[in-house]
């Protein structure tokens, strides 16, 4: 057992001296003269002028090649660990250094934003999943007390088990929960009948009060609701798929926004407004995906810090980005998070719009 301890300690100690924390080699330089094994130019360095092959023999431990596969789709090396501190902390000094073409030592900001974005959608499909089997252990609990309340306990086939309950009832029972407390939220705000027609299908906002011209459109949007309660995990899908296309929006708006507050500034450029958008839009989708995969207990404290932290970055960046003063930077803060927050909210009006539209 020492044994493989030893061997997993030196092979992970080689695999962590693999780089320094600036990212380049800790290997020593190829002696004077060793020619590149790719073009066969002279090497002056751990890497190739010419090509950019680098100079190593490529025997590698498993820990390593795994750890290269990663780096390989994210581009995780050591820029990774100076970008994410300053993205959170030093928002405006990040970008107002990539803009000044100091770039090798952080991570470039499109390739961030990508996989921020990508982080960000992964922890939320985890939290809806997590929340549909909660409902649905919820529904099997319940249809199995009403079915044992109702014939009392059932027996398997075999060595006098309890039979499983009806997995298509506690389906059932799940939307049906949720459809009343939706039904209830909505009744309280005078948007929901009581009606249900002959076939069974509720009636989520009333015909009596609606004009003629109006009538088609409503029963339109009430099939549609009543589709989403029969299949809310195929409508949960389409919007997801939808979301993270509709998610690239935001950089043009947000680009935009800042356009339009520095337009007098005429050294910034769009492309410099789409870079701070990046980096900006980066800290905002991996700030979100770490409060949504905390745990319960502290899960409302880290949407509440979210929710102040978020317009304090965007300060700290236009105060470090297009060094504005106190009172402009609290001003165009302001503008652009009103005009940023509009936009979000339009955006997520036409995504369930669309969610509706291809149930």
């Amino acid at each position: 057992m020492k044994e493989v301890e030893a061997i997993t300690g030196g092979a992970l100690g080689g695999w962590l001296a693999r780089f320094k924390s600036d990212g380049r080699s800790a290997h020593p330089a190829p002696p004077p003269g060793t020619k590149c094994d790719n073009c066969e130019t002279e090497l002056a360095g751990h890497f190739c002028h010419a090509c950019g092959q680098e100079a190593s023999d490529h025997h590698k431990s498993i820990l390593h090649v795994t750890w290269e596969a990663i780096e390989g789709m994210f581009h995780f090396d050591g820029r990774l660990w100076r970008t994410l501190p300053w993205l959170f902390f030093r928002p405006g000094t990040l970008s107002r250094e990539y803009l000044d073409g100091k770039r090798a030592r952080h991570v470039p900001p499109f390739r961030l934003f990508l996989v921020s974005l990508l982080l960000f959608i992964l922890s939320a499909e985890t939290v809806i999943h997590k929340a549909v089997h909660d409902a649905q252990h919820k529904g099997d609990h319940a249809a199995a007390e009403g079915a044992a309340a109702s014939h009392g306990p059932a027996k398997g086939e075999a060595h006098g088990k309890a039979a499983p309950p009806n997995i298509n009832a506690s389906v059932r029972a799940v939307p049906g929960e949720v459809t009343n407390d939706i039904q209830q939220q909505m009744k309280e705000g005078g948007l929901l009948s009581d009606e249900v027609s002959a076939d069974g299908k509720r009636t989520f906002i009333d015909l009596g009060d609606v004009e003629p011209t109006e009538r088609a459109k409503v029963e339109w949007f009430n099939t549609q609701l009543n589709k989403v309660v029969a299949t809310p995990g195929y409508f949960v899908a389409v919007v997801f798929g939808w979301g993270h296309r509709l998610a690239v929006f935001l950089l043009p708006i947000l680009a935009l926004s800042l356009g339009a507050c520095y337009v007098y500034r005429r050294k910034f450029y769009m492309y410099d407004h789409l870079i701070v958008s990046m980096n900006y839009l980066s800290f905002i989708f991996l700030l979100w995906a770490v409060v949504m995969i905390l745990p319960a207990p502290v899960r409302d404290f880290g949407v509440l810090v979210a929710l102040l932290w978020a317009p304090v970055n965007l300060f700290m960046t236009l105060r470090g980005v297009y060094a504005s003063n106190v009172f402009g930077a609290l001003l165009k803060t302001t503008i652009v998070w009103f005009t940023t927050q509009l936009a979000f909210v339009f955006l997520l009006a036409g995504l369930l719009w669309l969610g509706l539209s291809q149930i």
